[in-house]
């Protein structure tokens, strides 16, 4: 195993730096790095803990690597190092051995270390049987009260490795759930980010939506108590996996589209206002709330303008906006003809016929007689909907159907 470490250039730079300073004999690869080791994982994150001053050390070694130095916990003494999307972590022993290090720890499958000089793996909670058992088991339940985030990183590791929640822990979560209120946001939005990345995220959400997390995480009121969907999320990832079955020319969105629209899905309109709790961006606040809004007007297409109009309005959300939409139909899938239709009058008409805007301009419609005013705004917005829809195509065209529609609101002269 340790051969195969030493093919990782990072590691190996590392084990280099800290035998030169005399500290390989105590110091330790730990944490999700040897269990990622044991589990044949990628690996893209490097935890050592270190006997001697691990900010000092972090510092040096990001000098000697040309990587950017990050100070991330100086309560517990963590530097990080980031260089070429790895990241490198240096922490003080916790306590005053390996051991005790260990003992603090949240679970078992992370509390594993390998000694960098003699090379052997300690593995003092028998987090390695836990590992072939595929069980994520709490250390010891105080851990868990100590930084009550690590409630929400057992079900990002049921996510993450697909590893079911061993009983006691699961009560433990749930009895101590109520400390997630305590941990700031921006880590509680982090962790529930992670879990909904995952393909199947819905696995995960159902059995925190069984043990009252989300209760713990959002404030609601009795008059409106939360309503997470399963149903919906499940929709929005069976056409994620597949996106074919609905859709003929789908484009792959990025991970934070994705996360925003199983997150409007899951909380449908509660979204819009949980979402702030989390200390989201302004980017994913907005997103949110104009998917949500995006839901509420898909239902009132009647006819083909309508259509036009909720295109326009949503292009830049076209694709979220049709899943959102298929996530809340009440036929769901069975009416994937209805969004499909959509995506492809986008596509094959929409889309031709916005090259021709635009083709007429405020100054058109004012020679027609029409003084200046909110008006203007409306006359040229309908235009423009029916040259997209294919109504018209031309000036004439358009300035023939302002008089029409619209000659008789002007006052005679």
């Amino acid at each position: 195993m340790f051969e195969r470490l030493m093919k990782n250039e990072y590691f190996k730079e590392v084990f280099s730096f800290l035998k030169e300073k005399k500290l390989a004999e105590n110091s330790y690869l730990v944490g999700g790095s040897v269990r990622d080791l044991l589990l044949h994982r990628e690996l893209k994150d490097l935890d050592f803990a270190i006997e001697g001053d691990s900010i000092k050390l972090a510092k040096e070694f990001s000098k000697i690597i040309d990587g950017t130095f990050v100070l991330l916990d100086e309560d517990f003494d963590i530097g990080r190092i980031v260089k070429n999307d790895i990241t490198i972590d240096f922490s003080k022993l916790r306590g005053d051995s390996i051991d005790s290090d260990l003992s603090d720890r949240d679970f078992t499958i992370n509390a594993i270390a390998l000694n960098l000089a003699s090379k052997k793996i300690l593995d003092p909670f028998e987090g390695f049987k836990d590992l072939e058992c595929k069980i994520i088991r709490m250390v010891k339940e105080e851990n868990l009260r100590n930084d009550p985030l690590r409630i929400l990183r057992a079900y990002r590791f049921h996510a993450i490795l697909g590893f079911e929640i061993e009983e006691e822990t699961r009560s433990a979560l749930r009895r101590n759930s109520h400390l997630i209120k305590s941990t700031a946001r921006e880590r509680i939005k982090e962790e529930l980010w992670k879990i909904l990345s995952f393909d199947d995220s819905s696995k995960t959400m159902s059995i925190m939506i069984e043990d009252n997390i989300f209760e713990a995480i959002f404030k609601s009121s009795e008059l409106l108590p939360l309503k997470p969907s399963l149903f919906s999320l499940r929709i929005v990832e069976e056409i994620l996996k597949n996106p074919k079955k609905v859709f003929s020319n789908f484009k792959n969105l990025t991970t934070s589209y994705v996360i925003c629209i199983k997150f409007a899905s899951f909380f449908d309109f509660q979204s819009t206002f949980l979402i702030k709790q989390i200390k989201p961006s302004k980017k994913e606040e907005k997103l949110v709330e104009k998917i949500v809004e995006s839901g509420k007007r898909i239902k009132k297409i009647e006819n083909l303008l309508d259509k036009v109009s909720f295109i326009r309005d949503f292009e830049d959300i076209l694709y979220a906006a049709l899943i959102y939409g298929l996530s809340k139909d009440p036929l769901a899938l069975g009416r994937a003809w209805f969004y499909r239709e959509i995506e492809e009058f986008y596509r094959k008409i929409y889309l031709k016929n916005k090259k021709k805007l635009p083709l007429i301009n405020g100054e058109d419609i004012l020679a027609l007689g029409f003084e200046p005013s909110e008006l203007i705004g409306e006359i040229i917005k309908r235009i423009e909907i029916l040259t997209l829809a294919g109504k018209i195509s031309t000036k004439a065209q358009a300035l023939e159907s302002i008089k029409n529609h619209y000659l008789s609101k002007i006052s005679p002269p």
